[in-house]
């Protein structure tokens, strides 16, 4: 397809190689390639299925879907490009601890991100710092819907995601749920402060007995009471004793960060692709 122009490869994985490109426009954007000969018809639905659920999806913090295209040897998605990369990469170089204020900025924009897919009953499993990404402005989008759900069609026992997110009843075989999610989003807030993926282990079946069965760890002392308390009730092993996204974001401690974003949203105009 000639609108876009690749400038480089980002990334390869086993769902297909990313490339940054332009389109004919001038404006950077990210192709996400698969090559059909190369892959289960599995993992093609996958993508089929993420390019779908995208191009059905508008919010300032989901990555934006600008288009899609199949030939008989290629599956090509085009999104929105995230100059910043991951928060997993930001993270891994930062040398100091956020501040508060900072964490939480950066928070809350994931969350208003998952209220958004829940109240459209998606589920999308595979919240972690690695799926979200920073914009060149400061943005923060979540991103990586390749295995999300609605939620009538999720099933018992089917796992998708970060092994090392899974909430406590994935790990006993339960379905997903918008609890899962927020259990997930508990595990990135966590990891967002200490610098440390909360879970972690060699093996699979290691990483399951160890969020099981380990405490939470506690907060970087310069971090309020009040943060590792709503820390804890994320990680709760009950799934009903998690707060709910849309309950989370009335929180005092998100709720003043939600304000800004509904005047910085006022004023944000996507570019043309």
């Amino acid at each position: 397809m000639d609108k876009y122009t690749k400038l480089h490869m980002v990334t390869q994985g086993g769902y297909g190689t990313i490339y940054k490109a332009t389109s004919s426009r001038g404006v950077q954007v990210v192709l996400k390639e698969v090559i059909l000969a190369n892959q289960e018809e599995e993992e093609v639905q996958v993508t089929r299925k993420e390019a779908q659920l995208l191009s059905s999806l508008s919010h300032p913090h989901i990555i934006r879907y600008v288009d899609h295209w199949e030939t008989p040897d290629l599956l090509t998605i085009a999104m929105e490009y995230a100059e910043g990369g991951s928060l997993e990469k930001v993270i891994s170089k930062r040398e100091s601890h956020f501040e508060e204020t900072e964490a939480l900025k950066i928070f809350v924009e994931v969350v208003a991100a998952v209220e958004y897919l829940h109240r459209k009953e998606i589920i999308h499993r595979d919240i972690c710092a690695r799926n979200v990404l920073v914009c060149s402005t400061g943005v923060i989008k979540l991103c990586d819907f390749g295995v999300s759900k609605r939620m009538r069609s999720v099933r018992t026992g089917s796992l998708k995601g970060d092994p090392s997110h899974f909430a406590p009843e994935l790990c006993y075989g339960g379905k997903c749920s918008e609890e899962t999610d927020m259990w997930a989003l508990g595990c990135l807030l966590h990891h967002l402060l200490s610098l440390r993926p909360l879970f972690k282990s060699p093996t699979i079946a290691a990483l399951l007995v160890t969020i099981l069965a380990d405490p939470v760890p506690p907060l970087p002392p310069s971090y309020s009471a009040a943060l590792e308390s709503l820390i804890f009730s994320l990680l709760s092993h009950e799934p009903w004793q998690r707060p709910r996204a849309r309950v989370l974001l009335s929180h005092p401690l998100l709720s003043l960060h939600l304000q800004s974003l509904h005047l910085a949203h006022s004023s944000l105009q996507p570019s043309s692709i």
